[in-house]
This record gives structure tokens, C-alpha cells and sequence, in this order.
């Protein structure tokens, strides 16, 4: 059996994101804001940091990390995330949704998207289909409450086909990740 180099790293495909997304948001952050930021270790983030700067994504100077053209480009536009109080539709203390353009028919059961969020940390996702005019559960056993659709909806600007998920988590980065993580699960952006 071969020999590993100290611990296995304790990070997803998520914190990679989440690492370029910080970077692309404070245009120059170091490893120990990025650090308290993930809530990964040290080490993890600098593993990061060392795959983004080896597939040239981002650049490293005293001042910081930033992003290189090349990691604005993949990086695309920021994916919108709206803190909701989402009351029974999501468990955990804190909710955050955030929408996935055209991906209704890509949804199955929403299990798949709630494993993914689980995976982060998450203490779950909730998947919504925007269809008729209206945000739908999945199955329909359940009403969503009127005031909770209307600042999804106003918030997040559905249209017909488009998927909300709301990732739930002890905090808002837990929750944060369970939504982009969820996400993944039906497009490539997220």
C-alpha cells in the first residue's frame, strides 16, 4: 500500500467554489480570511489555493489571492443567494435559497439535492418548482405559507421551469453551502 502525505484533506467540491467565489467578492483575500470563512482548516484551504493557482484560476501575492481572468471566466456570474426564514420548509436554524434557471425537468424526487446539501454539512435542502405562476413542492403534500413564496419570489424572480432550493444549516455558511451544493446537482454553475 502506498504512503500518504499527512491527513486526507476535509473539504468538497463545494469549498472549491466557495474559495472562488470569496476571492471573486473581496477581489484579494488571504488564506486565513478565507480560512474563517469556509470553516475548513488551514490546511485544506491552502490545498486549495494550490490547485486554484496550479489550473492558473487565481494569482497569490503578498496582499492576497485574486482571481485571473481565467477564474473570472469559469466563475461566470455569482449565483444569487437570498437569506429566507422559510419556517417549516426547511430544518435547521438558518435558511438560505437561491434558484436554478430552466432545471424543473431535471429534478427527480429532490432527494438527490437534499443528499448533496447533507454532504457540505447542510442540515438539508428543500427543492421548489416555479410552475403556473406559483412555487410548488415537490408532490404537492404540503402549502407553502403565502408570505415565504412572495419574497421568494420577489426576491429570486422565478419563471416557469425554474427551480428554488433552500439549503438549511446550523449557520448562514452551512446553509449557504447546502443551497450551492444542491444546486450542483442540476447545473454545472452553481
Amino acid at each position: 500500500m502506498p504512503k500518504t502525505k499527512g491527513p486526507l484533506p476535509r473539504f468538497s467540491k463545494i469549498h472549491v467554489q466557495l474559495t472562488l467565489e470569496l476571492i471573486s467578492k473581496h477581489k484579494r483575500i488571504g488564506r486565513k480570511q478565507l480560512t474563517s470563512k469556509l470553516g475548513i482548516g488551514e490546511g485544506s484551504v491552502r490545498t486549495i489555493l494550490d490547485h486554484l493557482k496550479k489550473e492558473g484560476l487565481i494569482s497569490s501575492s503578498k496582499g492576497g489571492h485574486s482571481l485571473t481572468e481565467k477564474g473570472k471566466s469559469l466563475l461566470g456570474e455569482p449565483q444569487p443567494l437570498v437569506p429566507v426564514d422559510a419556517g417549516d420548509l426547511a430544518i435547521g436554524k438558518v435558511s438560505v435559497a437561491t434558484i436554478v434557471r430552466g432545471a424543473a425537468d431535471r429534478v427527480k424526487r429532490g432527494i438527490e439535492q437534499r443528499d448533496e446539501a447533507i454532504k457540505v454539512g447542510a442540515d438539508g435542502a428543500t427543492v421548489l418548482i416555479f410552475r403556473g405562476g406559483k412555487l410548488r413542492l415537490l408532490g404537492g403534500f404540503a402549502a407553502i405559507k403565502k408570505e415565504i413564496s412572495e419574497k421568494l419570489i420577489k426576491s429570486l424572480q422565478p419563471r416557469e421551469g425554474d427551480v428554488v432550493i433552500i439549503g438549511a444549516g446550523k449557520d448562514l455558511l452551512t446553509a449557504e453551502a447546502g443551497a450551492r451544493a444542491a444546486a450542483r446537482t442540476l447545473n454545472t454553475r452553481a
